[in-house]
């Protein structure tokens, strides 16, 4: 495609200087990156006339391999997405190449929706990419009143999704799937309470889980918003990345439905003084294991964050698809199939360490030791630091106390 786009005339067309890049099988026109960057030489995704941030293209590879085997694991036919904020299209032009999927896409700015109809012609989906000038809830419900019902609904905004949330649920057809991106991680690791509190209304707080603790706060959040509009979501994948956290939720109508979703909903509880680490019905005002005043942060959603059989075939199809970053997304998948069967938050190996006053233990010994004595356990993507499991409290704390006493006899040995 590169040889057959003339950069330089293009640039002149757009008003703007622009480059070609490639991503998954795809190759697409974006303003040109060297043009855009802060003075630390970082390019700034939102200094471009057009947003197009490379390093979400792990986010897009998992977008892509999830709808490709949702679709063949529920048996459907059919595709039709819809990304209301698509910027410079990328994602909705990887969605009609890569999935086969008919995709509808809008943007409030006049200068994406047509970059996004250019990459849409030069990748030859054009008929399977519909492009408007729209405000995002606005074209969302533009799509109601046509009697379009998406099968997957994605919403990638920089910043909240929260103000999107609403008409997305609204949308969506019946068993589709939001997919759901936050990058405000900050309010949501509870590094600003006041913000977590106003814009999640949750209990506010600080775990040392915190990356999880932000999964599970837009989880919950998902699945209550979902339930006002007689809906329960079943979340079907939910990681951290980067600088952002994504949540996959399938819908389901029903109040019966709403009502069992809101089941998975409790408050995390985090105790800074002996590390205890779990879920309450209702906020206490005291650790149930040592007695202390815990963090206490909520309602979140506690269930599993992500089935089995889902991610297992998506880490089985990544050696079929080109992807932009195929080992970063293995690695991934592969961490989230051994940790996802274990709900309780994870534990920070660090902060046990320190709270006993010894050196820490290779995490990998932890894991194994927690195995052998009959416990699952396994590292998680949240924190290289932390391991979860499904121990009691006493003998997580006990196997890492036990397996840093053998270091210090064995190094005097």
């Amino acid at each position: 495609m590169s040889a057959i786009v003339d950069v330089k005339a293009l640039s002149e067309k757009l008003g703007y200087p622009v480059e070609i890049v490639s991503e998954g099988s795809v190759e697409i026109v974006v303003p040109s990156m060297e043009k855009y960057k802060r003075r630390d030489g970082v390019y700034e995704p939102a200094w471009a006339p057009v947003f197009y941030n490379p390093r979400m293209a792990l986010n897009r590879d998992i977008s892509v391999l999830f709808l490709l085997v949702y679709s063949e694991l529920r048996g459907l036919n059919e595709l039709v997405v819809f990304e209301p904020l698509t910027g410079s299209g990328v994602r909705a032009v990887r969605y009609a190449a890569e999935t086969g999927a008919y995709v509808y896409a809008a943007d409030i700015s006049p200068a994406a929706a047509r970059l996004a109809a250019l990459n849409a012609r030069i990748n030859r989906v054009e008929e399977r990419v519909r492009v408007e000038i729209a405000d995002a809830n606005e074209a969302m419900h533009r799509l109601i009143r046509r009697g379009i019902r998406p099968t997957l609904i994605d919403i990638d905004p920089f910043g909240s999704p929260l103000p999107f949330l609403d008409s997305a649920i609204e949308s969506l057809g019946v068993g589709g799937v939001l997919a759901i991106t936050a990058t405000d991680t900050a309010p949501l690791s509870g590094t600003h309470p006041r913000a977590l509190r106003r814009k999640y209304d949750v209990v506010p707080g600080r775990t040392a889980w915190e990356k999880e603790q932000a999964v599970r706060i837009l989880a919950g959040y998902i699945i209550r918003r979902a339930a006002a509009h007689e809906y329960g979501a079943r979340i079907l994948l939910a990681y951290y990345s980067d600088y952002y956290v994504r949540v996959y939720a399938e819908l389901r109508r029903g109040a019966r439905r709403a009502d069992e979703a809101l089941e998975q909903l409790s408050y995390g509880i985090y105790c800074p003084i002996c590390n205890f680490t779990g879920y309450i019905n209702y906020p206490g005002p005291r650790c149930p294991h040592c007695g202390a005043r815990p963090i206490i942060v909520g309602p979140l959603y506690r269930g599993k964050l992500c089935d089995e059989e889902l991610v297992e075939a998506m880490a089985e199809r990544i050696d079929r698809m080109k992807l932009a970053e195929s080992k970063r997304a293995r690695k991934l998948l592969n961490q989230l199939r051994s940790e996802c069967s274990i709900e309780k938050p994870y534990y920070r190996l660090d902060k046990i360490c320190s709270m006993l006053h010894l050196s820490m233990p290779r995490i990998e010994e932890v894991v194994e030791e927690l195995n052998r004595l009959g416990y699952k356990a396994a590292r998680t993507h949240f924190d290289p630091r932390g391991f979860r499991t499904n121990a009691p409290h006493i003998i997580a704390i006990d196997t890492v106390y036990q397996l840093a006493l053998r270091r210090i006899i064995a190094t005097r040995s």
